[in-house]
């Protein structure tokens, strides 16, 4: 009788330390920037350049190794602008904003393969104005992608997306006086929600 009550005191035990552990992540990032140049000539030039980069990973494993969540993201801005005018004045603005979150979470069943949301979004402008006798250029690029896994004893379950958007914008004038005016801009967005 006293070995029965021994046993199935440990075998209790022995299931409440094998309790479910949630695993929930979020991440997100922020890139925000704007590059401006001008030039007024009697000759003269100006040039900039501005690179912003960011990487995120995040993992986590229950105690007993039966369920790995892992989530992870990179993204990169670029801007570059020059001008150069013999006479007048010539100008590069550039607004560039990319932003990307994340999130999963997973119950700590071995049966649940997790829910992932994943957003990713670029705004870029950029205009090129003046009077000036001269050129000016401006090229600015957003790169970024996520990726979002869950594994469990039974199974799997991923999510990636990535996008990439650029403008180039150039002016050329052999002749001052009135002024010019290039305009440019994208705004791409992805979302996804993955729930198995």
């Amino acid at each position: 009788m006293v070995k029965g009550c021994a046993v199935a005191a440990v075998l209790a035990l022995l299931l409440s330390s094998a309790s479910l552990a949630a695993i929930g992540q979020n991440q997100g990032f922020l890139l925000d920037n704007t590059n401006t140049v001008f030039t007024q000539g009697s000759p003269g030039g100006s040039t900039n350049t501005n690179a912003l980069t960011v990487s995120q990973d995040q993992l986590a494993s229950d105690a007993g190794g039966r369920i790995t969540a892992f989530q992870g993201g990179a993204g990169s801005l670029v801007q570059s602008a020059g001008a150069a005018a013999m006479a007048g004045t010539l100008g590069v603005i550039q607004t560039g904003l990319g932003h990307g979150l994340q999130s999963q979470t997973q119950n700590g069943s071995s049966m649940d393969l997790g829910t992932q949301l994943q957003d990713l979004n670029a705004n870029l402008s950029q205009h090129i104005v003046g009077d000036g006798l001269g050129s000016a250029l401006g090229l600015q690029n957003f790169v970024s992608f996520q990726t979002q896994m869950v594994f469990t004893i039974y199974g799997a379950s991923a999510n990636s997306q990535a996008i990439g958007v650029s403008l180039i914008d150039a002016l050329a004038r052999h002749t001052p006086g009135a002024g010019a005016m290039i305009s440019a801009g994208t705004n791409i967005g992805l979302t996804q929600l993955g729930a198995p």
